[in-house]
């Protein structure tokens, strides 16, 4: 009897043991090498929101936006490209937002470790995407918009108006400007290598800034005049204090490595050879071919190849190849005309898609 007594004390204590040693493993089990944002290194997430910027916009500026405005066509499986077939849901403003997520960390982490060249940063990204965003969509979630952890409320943020979010903007890049307006040798912290837009140039992050603030400025002109001038007046008046990307050395461009096919053009040959991809399918636009060959704009000839097979105009309904020379015939091209609707382009150098 006293030897299961004991045993049964034996079981409660052990069992009371385990209840107590369970108690707080929740902290315990935290992994100490997790990256959160209370221990993320900012100038981690520099090239994360950079790239993340630079491949949305070039996606959307070589992707269909190109189709739309007759910059590029496609020879094949066209449909929003060519024909603007799209749904509600074919062009979502989710990417943009994923990005502002993570430069909203880059904020908060640069303003609680006092990094001043790292908050200006965050700040100009901040108003470059949400300007890409009211640019496109109009009246979009600003104010209340990256709170999502803060609870249910927050999940379907109000639209703020267009208006609203420009004045966000421009504040944000005047405190930029401020922000960034000291000597490169004033501030800490800063890895150049990260920074692949500037190499960690506060001057240039300065002049992208102000420069930025005048594109806004100038999307406020239709409306808001008054407004719009004085801002305008301001920065251009007073380029000390404003300085502006005059050179092209201080373009915000990011160039790709060209390692692998993420880190690509996105028509690359290096790592998709695919007679169905993108190098295969994006032709030049005739649209833009003939606005460029109309003012004999050099530019044309550092974006498009030249005509392999350039053709010549015969009698007949000749169609033969002599020398890299194509000749066709004029019933062949009669023929042509008839059935597509569109004329045969003869231009010997640079022809663009119809």
């Amino acid at each position: 009897m006293m030897y299961q007594i004991k045993n049964k004390v034996v079981a409660v204590i052990f069992g009371l043991t385990l209840l107590v040693s369970c108690h707080g493993l929740e902290d315990l089990n935290v992994s100490p090498n997790e990256v959160g944002s209370e221990n993320v290194e900012p100038n981690l997430l520099v090239p994360t929101v950079i790239t993340g910027a630079a491949k949305n916009t070039l996606n959307l500026g070589f992707g269909d936006m190109a189709g739309l405005m007759q910059h590029t066509q496609k020879d094949g499986w066209a449909g929003g490209h060519n024909n603007y077939e799209w749904s509600n849901d074919s062009h979502s403003w989710n990417g943009f937002y994923s990005i502002l997520t993570n430069n909203k960390t880059l904020i908060e982490k640069s303003e609680a470790d006092g990094l001043e060249f790292h908050l200006g940063v965050g700040l100009v990204m901040k108003a470059y995407l949400f300007g890409m965003i009211t640019d496109l969509w109009g009246d979009a979630p600003y104010s209340n918009a990256l709170r999502g952890d803060e609870g249910a409320e927050f999940f379907d943020a109000a639209f703020d108006d267009q208006r609203d979010i420009y004045l966000g903007i421009l504040a944000d890049l005047e405190r930029a400007n401020t922000l960034l307006s000291k000597n490169q040798s004033a501030y800490f912290g800063i890895q150049s290598i990260q920074d692949v837009l500037f190499d960690g140039d506060v001057s240039k992050w300065r002049k992208f800034a102000n420069s930025l603030a005048l594109r806004y400025y100038m999307r406020l002109s239709a409306k808001e005049p008054g407004l719009a001038e004085q801002g305008i007046a301001k920065i251009v008046s007073n380029a000390q204090q404003y300085p502006l990307i005059l050179n092209a050395s201080d373009d915000a461009t990011m160039a790709y490595l060209g390692n692998t096919a993420n880190d690509s053009w996105p028509s690359t040959m290096e790592f998709s050879n695919d007679p169905a991809g993108n190098y295969y399918r994006i032709k030049m636009a005739a649209t833009l071919v003939d606005a460029l060959l109309l003012l004999d704009d050099p530019r044309l000839g550092v974006w498009a190849n030249k005509v392999e097979i350039p053709l010549v105009l015969v009698p007949g309904d000749t169609d033969d190849t002599v020398d890299g020379v194509r000749y066709v015939g004029q019933e062949l091209v009669d023929s042509h005309l008839e059935e597509t609707g569109y004329p045969v382009n003869f231009n010997p150098e640079y022809v663009g898609l119809q």
